[in-house]
This record gives C-alpha cells, structure tokens and sequence, in this order.
C-alpha cells in the first residue's frame, strides 16, 4: 500500500463543536466517531438521543469532506458519574437487548449493528472499529472472553449483512499475553474481520517510545496475516512523572493509576511537554507511512478533554492533554507537526 492510500486519521473525541475546517487543513482525512446503541426502549423503537446526535455530527463530517470510521458500542465502560461523584461501571446494551451471552442477545446484536450501518450508508464507512478495547476492564468489566467475543462477531456480522465489503476489526489497548488472548478468542477460523487494529501509548500508559510500535505491528501481521491499523495512538502533552507505582490495592475499581496519582508512570525523553509531543508524532507518522503491514493510523486525539472521563478531575493528565489542540482551539506545537509529517510522508 502506497502511503497515499493509507488512513490518515484522527479520533474526534471529547468537546468537540465542528471545526472541520481546521481538521481538513491539518491534512487529515478521516475521522473516528463514537456511536451508541440506537434505541432507548424496544429494538426499532424510539432513536436514542445519543445516536441521533452522532449521526447528525457524522453527516456534517461528510458534507465537509472528511471519512468517517464508525466506533461501535462497547459492552460498557467505567466511567465517571457526577451525580454520583465517583467512577462507576456503565452498561451500553439496554436490558431489552437481553441477556448476556444469549442468543437473543446476539441476534438483536447484529440486527442492531445491521440498522446502523443502513443508517449511516453513504456517510459513513467503509472502516469500522467494532466495540473499543475489549482486553481491558475498563470496557469490559467480568465479562468472559466468549461474550466478547460472540458480542465482537455479531457487531461485525450485522454491519456486514447491511454492507458486504465493510472493512471490520477490533482494537486491543495494548500489546500484552491478555491481548493476545482476546484477540486469538477473536480472530478465529472463519471471522468477519478486514484489519486487526491496536491501541498503544508508549511512553504515557506503557513504557517504550514510539518507535516501539514496529514490533507490535509485525509481531500482529505475522500471528493474524491481516494489515495492521493504529486505531488509536498519541502522547500526552502535560502530566509530571512519577517513579513509584501505586500500591493496586489502593485503586478503587475501575479506576487507572494515573487518575489515582495524578501523573505519569512513564515518559519519553524530555518529558510530557508539548514539544516533546510534536517530536512524537511526527516521528510516528513517518513509522507508519513506511511500514508495508501498516493500513494507516487514527491519531489520538484532536481536541484537549475539558475533564477526564475516568475521574471527572479538569486537570488529571490521564485523559486531559491529549489534544492536537487545546479546549479553546488553540493549535499546540503538535499540530504543525504533523500538519508537516503528513504533506512530506504521505504525499
């Protein structure tokens, strides 16, 4: 694959408010947007709020001239509750959906996913991300592998009913046996997958830099013959750093370290400074380009987290400081970094 054929891609994540313009002129193509389950009180009932809201942000996507990338509901997430000031397990799936690991379940599943991708042809697609980060409990909580797994096939057999050539693939967060465990629960003989996609943050949630991501995507190529996609990878540009784990113990469910401690456990040379992060990026971006195993990358992320959705706090660095550009749209160094890295390598 040419590097011009390659996605060149961005999650559109947290407080966003439509800067298109800014985000084509990036260089960018694509975008992955996060879309719920589509109804709130019966299967083909009332449209869920939620839904029509990303359906209607992805149709302004289109008309401005970008791709969208579909991200489909996780069985749930550990998320931060304000009403109840704390971090609490969220399911996805309204209880109408049925029981978990049922045939009902999976049949409603896939009639779902079947709905969402008639729903949004011509706007979105061909590239879908089924559920988000499986392998971790933050979006899987107890569930056992095999209701992953069946709840992965049947999002993806859905989708492919409505459109036979979408290009599905789930994305691990990181690259560990567990994952690899999923994934192998996964990609068995006969699934509906395209690509095997990867989260990895070297250097903030793992150790490494990012030219550690040539070995994951060869190790992943080589175990799964399927190209590789970066769905999600980026470098916090704030956040202090921190020798001495946390005690797990002292971690309240569903909660990470980093929002525990307020800091990093890991960093590249220099730190988590904005320069730094720019320096990281372009760096990636060209590891990605020149990769033939590689099908493109979905930079996390574009905007700055107005507060951490693990914790609530506006100034954790867990999910805060990821952004190509702040909360008030200021362009950070990052920005023209791979503004740069995208015109040189992918032309």
């Amino acid at each position: 694959m040419k590097p011009s054929e390659k996605i060149k891609g961005i999650v559109f994540a947290y407080n966003t408010t439509g800067e298109y313009d800014m985000v084509r002129d990036l260089g960018v193509e694509w975008l992955r947007v996060n879309v719920s389950f589509p109804w709130t009180d019966r299967m083909h009932g009332t449209l869920s709020p939620r839904y029509v809201e990303a359906r209607e942000q992805i149709l302004r996507i289109h008309e401005a001239g970008l791709k969208v990338m579909p991200a489909t509901p996780p069985l749930g997430g550990f998320v931060y509750d304000e009403k109840a000031d704390d971090t609490v397990w969220k399911e996805e799936f309204p209880p109408f959906v049925g029981e978990r690991g049922s045939q009902a379940f999976y049949d409603n599943i896939r009639e779902a996913m079947r709905f969402v991708c008639e729903d949004l042809k011509g706007i979105a697609g061909p590239y879908w991300q089924c559920m988000n980060e499986p392998d971790i409990p933050i979006f899987s909580n107890d569930y056992p592998l095999e209701i992953i797994s069946g709840t992965a096939w049947a999002t993806a057999e859905g989708i492919r009913q409505a459109d036979p050539e979408a290009r599905c693939g789930i994305n691990i967060a990181g690259y560990n046996e567990n994952a690899v465990r999923v994934l192998d629960g996964i990609y068995t003989e006969g699934h509906p997958f395209f690509y095997v996609g990867v989260d990895q943050y070297f250097g903030s949630w793992q150790p490494g830099d990012v030219d550690s991501w040539t070995g994951v995507i060869e190790a992943l190529y080589t175990r799964y013959g399927l190209p590789v996609l970066a769905n999600e990878w980026g470098y916090s540009s704030d956040g202090v750093y921190r020798k001495d784990p946390v005690d797990p113990a002292l971690l309240p469910k569903g909660l990470p370290d980093v929002c525990y401690a307020k800091a990093w456990f890991n960093q590249v040379p220099g730190g988590h400074t904005p320069e730094v992060q720019a320096d990281y990026f372009r760096r990636g971006l060209k590891l990605f380009a020149e990769n033939p195993h590689c099908l493109g990358s979905f930079m996390f992320c574009w905007r700055d987290a107005l507060h951490c959705y693990h914790c609530g706090a506006p100034d954790c660095p867990a999910e805060d400081y990821w952004g190509l550009v702040t909360t008030d749209l200021r362009p950070k160094p990052a920005y023209y970094a791979v503004k740069e890295a995208l015109a040189a390598y992918y032309a």
